[in-house]
């Protein structure tokens, strides 16, 4: 029917009704008021309301609500939380302040136990049994393959044994030339004659096929009494060292001898033994070196013992076994590592424990500070959201709003966008490190510690930017409860989904066994032992981030469905039609003649703020953009809220975020920015906006904030 028609005069004078803040207003206000949300479709009742009842059942849908709107704060809470750790581990990083000591790994030999007994090493099973009591030397080492079975060609059941290494030959000479070098301090040892070698193929390392750890238990015999009988147990690493006086550094021999001819011994002989500058001499000098202590960085600190105290001087060392990467000096990932000699007989047999700190040093980690803002905006949003829900709840009404309303889809995507950037900054080093550290578990190949929390908080950005553009290409809000804690979920679940999806797993496998393998490759082939220690890490590969990230990638397609799933929901099944359904047939015509009247019309508030609530998408709860009233349409309260504005105690209709700047002002009584309010009357926004000066607000009407609806 054309707009001229008759029909259509009455309903056009409606819209021009000023509501003066008259008793009939008050009333007309609260049975508006908006205290949950739905739909962005517009809501139309078109009846009198009857007045309320002084007590009102709260139907399922309300509870509904409101429990979704609590966890919706909970969300954000929890997004506080990460983007407070992230600052704090941001100052842990400048700062490289170090980390809590922690066993790294625990290498262990079991069989050597079983075969040695619990009595003197000459009652030994090794010896009595298979031995058969003859101490005489052998030109041959015995394997340990299981309790009951040795054998003196190898380890026949460990694929990656490496005969170059555990063989008499070398062993022998090694250890020979340990005690010759060593004689003039450890009289013991000099005394007594190698009746043969003993390797345990249970051996952690001898499995993994790692030769940057050797451990060999030699059987000896006194050269006085032949029934007195000890076992030698080295352990050999090559590992970083430092001469601090003598700015020396480089790869050391790093090795322990223990003593036993006792199992029941709680006390056995142990010394550290050190040839430095492994890989430049050909001819190696052990000397004897006692320890000192730990360093604060991690480094054991050890003393040289001198041949001749009158002509060599002592020296002051520190060693440690460096495992990690790092790129450049501006930014490593380093675990620093050390062991101890045990004093109990069957732990210095059976365990080797490697101790140590990481310590994770970037230079760039101050890009990661923007999080502590990302922090306070939010609790600001949070701190106005609570003044409203008080406000409302002196006024006997239960309204729970949205604290992530106040950003709009441009901030939310602007953060995003920052994040980005920082990466760029810290040349990604932050993802690359947290790829290595989820590849490291998966693969089975090093542990490195990383400050997850960084990486948490700015990937929670990113993906709350990529959903805020999603919703507004799609058109469909996302809450933010679904968002966060799917986010959540993902996250801590992220290695069981990457195991279940095989090819993402075989490529974070394969990149990381490749890089690991780069640490000594160069240099095993100039020593026996191999010499691991950190290295540069290579070109990063886009390929291998992508896999890593995959389970977040994925959960970008899971919001892609579930707004297409909303949707088509709302296409088959439009709010209107189900409201329809539930009324009389004279209401659904009087109600039909008033939606076609308004649909189109904006209300006053929006004409007057630019705000337009159909048009509100991102990382928002659903609410009802409009209510309708005898005829008239109002903007309900969560779409006043949701577009970002409260009313400050009844008088005027604010942007919230301008509420910081207003109490400045008021600080320095001097208006130093161009904050804008709309006069409020009653349930009406004037047209015109008008400036904020120091006194145009007190301080009280700043603790007073409202919403309610709006023509």
């Amino acid at each position: 029917m054309p707009p001229s028609s008759e029909k259509y005069k009455p309903k056009k004078s409606i819209m021009k009704i000023a509501v003066k803040p008259q008793k009939s207003t008050a009333t007309l206000a609260r049975s508006v008021h908006s205290t949950g949300a739905s739909h962005d479709k517009e809501q139309h009742t078109g009846t009198a309301v009857k007045p309320a009842k002084p007590r009102q059942k709260i139907s399922k849908r309300h509870l509904l609500i409101v429990i979704h709107r609590l966890v919706v704060i909970a969300s954000a809470f929890q997004y506080i939380f990460i983007s407070v750790a992230a600052t704090w581990r941001t100052v842990q990083e400048l700062r490289a302040m170090p980390n809590p000591t922690e066993a790294f790994e625990v290498y262990s030999a079991s069989l050597i136990a079983t075969y040695m007994g619990n009595g003197l090493i000459h009652d030994s099973p090794l010896v009595q049994n298979d031995l058969d009591g003859d101490t005489s030397p052998r030109d041959y080492v015995v394997f340990l393959e299981s309790e009951t079975k040795t054998s003196t060609e190898g380890c026949s059941e460990v694929p990656l044994f490496n005969s170059d290494i555990y063989n008499y030959g070398f062993l022998s000479l090694g250890y020979d030339k340990m005690v010759n070098d060593t004689a003039y301090t450890n009289t013991i040892v000099s005394e007594l004659e190698l009746v043969t070698i003993v390797i345990d193929c249970s051996f952690t390392q001898l499995q993994r096929g790692d030769i940057s750890a050797v451990r060999a238990f030699n059987l000896l015999r006194s050269m006085k009494d032949h029934n007195e009988m000890y076992v030698a147990t080295v352990s050999l690493s090559v590992q970083d060292y430092r001469i601090r006086a003598r700015k020396k550094s480089g790869p050391a021999l790093v090795g322990m001898l223990t003593l036993v001819d006792d199992m029941r011994s709680e006390t056995v002989e142990r010394f550290y033994i050190v040839a430095t500058a492994y890989l430049s001499q050909r001819n190696l000098e052990l000397l004897v070196y006692e320890f000192v202590g730990i360093t604060e960085d991690s480094y054991m600190e050890l003393r040289s013992i001198p041949r001749d105290p009158l002509t060599e001087s002592v020296d002051h060392l520190i060693t440690a076994r460096e495992r990690g990467f790092y790129d450049g000096d501006d930014q490593s990932n380093i675990r620093y590592m050390y062991f101890l000699l045990e004093s109990d007989a069957v732990k210095a047999l059976t365990l080797w424990e490697w101790l140590g700190e990481p310590v994770i040093a970037d230079s760039w980690a101050w890009v990661h500070g923007i999080h502590l803002v990302f922090a306070m905006q939010t609790m600001f949003s949070l701190v106005v959201l609570f003044l409203v829900m008080y406000q409302n709840f002196l006024a006997g009404k239960i309204w729970i709003g949205d604290p992530f309303a106040s950003f709009s889809t441009t901030t939310v995507i602007l953060r995003g966008a920052i994040v980005v950037v920082t990466w760029y900054v810290n040349s990604f080093w932050t993802l690359f490190e947290f790829a290595m550290s989820n590849a490291a578990i998966l693969s089975g190949t090093e542990i490195i510690r990383v400050h997850e929390e960084l990486v948490h908080a700015d990937v929670l950005v990113v993906y709350l930017s990529v959903v805020a553009i999603i919703s507004s290409v799609i058109r469909e809000r996302i809450p933010p409860s679904i968002a966060i804690f799917l986010f959540e979920i993902i996250h801590k679940h992220r290695l069981v989904f990457i195991r279940i999806c095989p090819p993402v797993l075989q490529e974070i496998v394969n990149y990381s066994n490749n890089v690991f393998s780069l640490a000594g490759s160069v240099v095993s082939r100039a020593s026996a032992v191999h010499f691991a220690t950190a290295f540069p890490i290579p070109e990063k590969d886009d390929t291998f981030l992508a896999a890593s990230f995959f389970p977040k990638i994925s959960m970008l397609g899971m919001i892609v469905v579930y707004a297409l799933m909303r949707k088509a929901y709302w296409y088959l099944y439009p709010e209107d039609k189900r409201q329809k359904s539930s009324k009389s047939v004279a209401e659904q015509s009087s109600n039909a003649d008033d939606a076609v009247v308004l649909k189109g019309d904006l209300t006053n508030f929006e004409v007057s703020t630019g705000a337009k609530l159909q048009a509100r998408f991102g990382v928002i709860s659903d609410y009802r953009n409009y209510v309708y009233f005898k005829g008239m349409k109002f903007a309900s309260a969560d779409g006043v809220y949701c577009s970002g504005y409260v009313i400050v105690n009844g008088k005027y209709l604010m942007r919230s975020e301008d509420l910081p700047a207003v109490a400045m002002m008021k600080l320095v009584n001097t208006r130093f920015s161009n904050v804008h309010v709309y006069e409020v009357d009653g349930n009406n926004v004037k047209d015109t906006a008008r400036l904020v000066y120091p006194d145009t607000l007190c301080w009280d009407d700043l603790w007073r904030l409202n919403v309610t609806v709006l023509l």
